[in-house]
């Protein structure tokens, strides 16, 4: 992820109010379209406003990448007072992934946790996350905000689990079961995009509680029962994958033994 510093000068005889407000619009236009992950802290300034943000890629906010309805709020944000921003890159934001650069993706992962901004939607080979706005818009509104509601759910279960306090086990289910509420809104939001892109779209079961490391590795594909163990875990993480339920997962955290 990059951390790019946008910079709005006000227009002489602009409405400081108008202003702002088409500012947070043109700022959430911009998020819905996958351009701009995480929060925009946003400064008044002397002519205008600095805000910093992290975009998947240093292109991110060209405009051959915004959809209508950026477009659109960035219309509105001339009309309010305020000129289109100045794009500062300040640089790779530390322990973040690089985006994917595959010239072709085979298949995608939908994967994301408590600590990540990025894109929830991965590529199979690499592994890093595919920025939203170089896929087809999955919702009927035309941006990505299905991806990004699923996506802000599952970090909130997330954070209930790593909390290991109130809600632990209600959160374990909901992100290690596969007919949980959450696993049925993934799964489905994955087919969605298999639909979009034509690539297999696989769905991660997170698992930390079980019986022992052998009888982790005996257990079977949750939705076909068929078997799923790998020769070799994918990128580190996953050791089942079910190629025809779109479902990946990893021997239980807290009796893996690790074999180099």
């Amino acid at each position: 992820m990059e951390i790019v510093q946008l910079t709005f000068r006000s227009r002489p005889g602009g409405n400081q109010e108008a202003g702002i407000d088409r500012l947070q619009g043109y700022l959430a236009a911009l998020h819905k379209n996958g351009q701009i992950v995480g929060d925009s802290p946003t400064a008044k300034i002397r002519g205008g406003y600095l805000v910093v943000v992290g975009v998947p890629r240093g292109d991110a906010l060209h405009a051959r990448h915004g959809n209508k309805w950026v477009r659109r709020a960035a219309a509105r944000l001339v009309d309010g007072g305020l000129c289109l921003p100045e794009v500062r890159l300040l640089g790779h934001e530390p322990e973040t992934p690089s985006p994917c650069r595959c010239r072709r993706r085979s298949a995608l992962i939908l994967f994301t946790n408590f600590l990540s901004d990025e894109s929830a939607v991965r590529c199979d080979a690499c592994f890093r996350p595919v920025p939203l706005f170089t896929l087809p818009c999955t919702s009927d509104a035309g941006n990505y905000l299905d991806v990004l509601s699923w996506q802000s759910a599952y970090q909130a279960v997330d954070t209930l689990w790593i909390g290991s306090g109130v809600g632990e086990q209600y959160a374990h289910r909901q992100l290690s079961d596969v007919r949980s509420s959450l696993s049925r809104d993934g799964r489905e939001l994955a087919r969605l995009i298999e639909d979009k892109t034509r690539r297999p779209v696989y769905y991660y079961l997170m698992k930390h509680y079980g019986l022992s490391d052998p009888h982790e590795r005996r257990r079977r594909c949750p939705s076909c029962k068929r078997t799923w163990i790998l020769a070799k875990p994918l990128h580190g993480i996953f050791d089942f994958r079910c190629d025809r339920c779109r479902l990946l997962s990893n021997v239980a955290f807290d009796v893996r033994i690790t074999v180099d």
